[in-house]
């Protein structure tokens, strides 16, 4: 048996990385989101028999103090072999990086990058007991790519993939392995269908590999580019 925590579950992958999990046998998923209906609508999308091995967690796993309640709720369960974090929003314009306000860097950092170490902070020491366990994060392409009109984004990103190969770096060969899922492209969700390009990847599909990730396995995508600890999903050839 392997129990995988999902913070972000309710999201378009995190939902399908729920799924993708859930449909691999013997695995329990405990499933965070800051809305209980978001949960609950989760796991009415599964199949009848998934549900019984999804555990629901209502909590910001992107706060300090939400993080260590949801890892201690988490140890006193028995604790997790792997742990997946798809934290903060996708993608935001914020136009000229020096005309925003300092509250609005202060905000969206947050978002996009220090609720990934508030996360990280509370969860690797829990995964630490486990000597196979997987610590894995969702970042995105901006990391490579400096945008014009999303500069923030790009600086978030590469913040998430720098705290990555620091904290992989700085476990060596200590449990968890830390790992970073960095999809280099948009993505085709809910919200895109109607003007994705074929190319795109989709949801389900990034779910699926991070799911493979998160246990150990061979991730099934034509395109991935391992660089130390990052992991990089290309969009598929056209």
């Amino acid at each position: 048996m392997s129990a995988v925590l999902v913070a972000g579950a309710a999201g378009g992958i995190g939902e399908h990385a729920v799924r993708a999990l859930l449909e691999t046998d013997g695995v329990t998923v405990f499933a965070t989101s800051r809305s209980a209906e978001r949960l609950e609508t989760v796991r009415e999308r599964l199949a009848p028999e998934l549900r019984k091995q999804f555990v629901p967690i209502v909590g910001d796993a992107g706060d300090f103090h939400d993080a260590e309640d949801i890892a201690a709720r988490i140890g006193a369960r028995g604790g997790i072999d792997a742990a997946v974090a798809i934290l903060g929003r996708g993608w935001w314009t914020s136009g000229a990086l020096l005309d925003l306000t300092p509250e609005t860097w202060n905000a969206i950092l947050h978002e996009m990058l220090t609720s990934h170490f508030a996360f990280a902070r509370a969860i690797v020491p829990l995964l630490a007991r486990r000597p196979e366990s997987v610590y894995l994060s969702i970042g995105g392409g901006a990391a490579f790519a400096p945008s014009v009109d999303a500069g923030l984004v790009s600086v978030a990103a590469a913040g998430q993939a720098m705290l990555t190969r620091v904290v992989a770096r700085e476990r060596g060969a200590a449990p968890p392995r830390v790992v970073e899922l960095v999809i280099d492209g948009p993505v085709n969700t809910n919200e895109s269908r109607g003007f994705a390009k074929p190319n795109w990847i989709r949801d389900d599909e990034a779910g699926r590999v991070a799911a493979d990730l998160a246990l150990g396995a061979v991730p099934r995508w034509e395109a991935l580019r391992f660089d130390g600890p990052l992991v990089v999903m290309s969009e598929r050839a056209v």
